[in-house]
């Protein structure tokens, strides 16, 4: 997991070609101006899902496998929680045409707060639970997860 400030001092050439190629789409972007849904950047293989969320007290953990996840905050925030992925978690569910895979409980999960301008990149072997109350009430905000395929790097 890799967790900065999308306009930050970041040297962008140490990230994969892919990566840098969603973060310079983000910072080129005015992603609070796009419509909430699925914007296309390549196809299937780096696409946007534009999200309007509210966060909650609880959330089910989940990974993915065919997709990296670049999270990106462009106000508000949320509380998430990681976990390394040993493939020893109980699986609540398996979909893998939706490439996500639900659990209730993970080992070793520790908790973040994500603020405005706040990016994180999520591989395959980082269980994340997203979504959640950053305090005792509700947020409501817009967010962008942009799905990176594997195949990529």
């Amino acid at each position: 997991m890799i967790l900065s400030k999308l306009n930050g001092k970041d040297d962008l050439a140490i990230y994969p070609a892919p990566i840098r190629r969603v973060l310079d789409w983000l910072k080129t972007t005015d992603v609070l101006a796009l419509e909430a849904g699925t914007v296309p950047i390549e196809g299937d293989d780096i696409y946007v899902l534009v999200q309007n969320l509210t966060t909650k007290p609880e959330a089910k953990a989940e990974a993915h496998t065919k997709y990296i996840d670049v999270m990106y905050w462009p106000e508000a925030g949320e509380r998430i929680g990681v976990a390394p992925y040993t493939g020893k978690e109980a699986v609540v569910e398996d979909n893998p045409a939706k490439d996500k895979t639900l659990f209730d409980t993970v080992d070793e999960e520790k908790f973040f707060l994500t603020a405005p301008g706040d990016f994180c990149v999520l591989f395959p072997w980082d269980i994340h639970r997203p979504g959640l109350n950053p305090g005792g009430e509700p947020v409501s905000f817009r967010k962008c997860v942009v799905k990176v395929a594997m195949s990529l790097l």
